[in-house]
């Protein structure tokens, strides 16, 4: 009997109290609080690059379109909405992946066949032409909002698929990058206010 109380005293003493293991609990609970942002913001910079490389490769599709008509990116027709171009682009055989079309928040289509603009997150930025301004968009972000000024576009009402952390932009100068917004959900372009062609009219 003596053995049987000296082997549950020394249970026991290397058992967890309900307080040490409350504590336990609530550790790992702060440590999941803290990792559960770096997570979501390392999915975000991953979703951010993959935009980015779709839109570029658009843009330079569009840059040789551009070269077999003038410099021109709109060729002979200046009011292409972005599903209309890009039907253009893939009717020439230049387009030939609906993929590149896709971007956060929109799905690509299954075949070339069958765009909508529920399947390009690319609003197209024109007429523009090869001599413009190089920090002027040819595509960004589809609907960033009512304000569409030349060298910054207000987020504050924004229904594009980042809402007001960035809009991911190609440029006629032939680069592609995601603009962070600043704490008044504002993303500067860059673009000097006399510039070229330098009003956003996104289609």
């Amino acid at each position: 009997m003596q053995k049987f109380f000296h082997q549950i005293r020394k249970l026991k003493a290397n058992s967890f109290t309900l307080v040490e293991l409350l504590v336990v609990i609530s550790i790992i609970g702060l440590l999941a609080g803290l990792a559960v942002p770096a997570i979501q913001g390392g999915l975000d910079k991953a979703k951010q690059q993959v935009d980015v490389s779709n839109i570029r490769q658009c843009g330079l599709i569009a840059f040789g379109y551009a070269n077999d008509s003038e410099g021109n990116y709109f060729g002979t027709n200046t009011a292409f909405t972005s599903t209309a171009y890009f039907a253009n682009l893939i009717s020439l055989g230049l387009l030939t992946s609906t993929k590149i079309l896709s971007g956060n928040g929109y799905t690509a289509a299954t075949s070339t066949n069958n765009i909508t603009a529920n399947n390009i997150a690319w609003a197209v930025n024109g007429p523009l032409t090869s001599s413009d301004d190089g920090l002027l968009p040819l595509f960004l972000s589809k609907n960033i909002g009512t304000t569409a000024l030349a060298s910054n576009v207000s987020l504050a009402s924004a229904t594009n698929s980042w809402k007001s952390k960035g809009l991911v932009v190609y440029r006629i100068g032939n680069s592609a990058e995601f603009l962070r917004a600043d704490n008044s959900k504002n993303v500067s372009l860059g673009i000097a206010s006399n510039a070229t062609g330098a009003t956003l009219s996104t289609q």
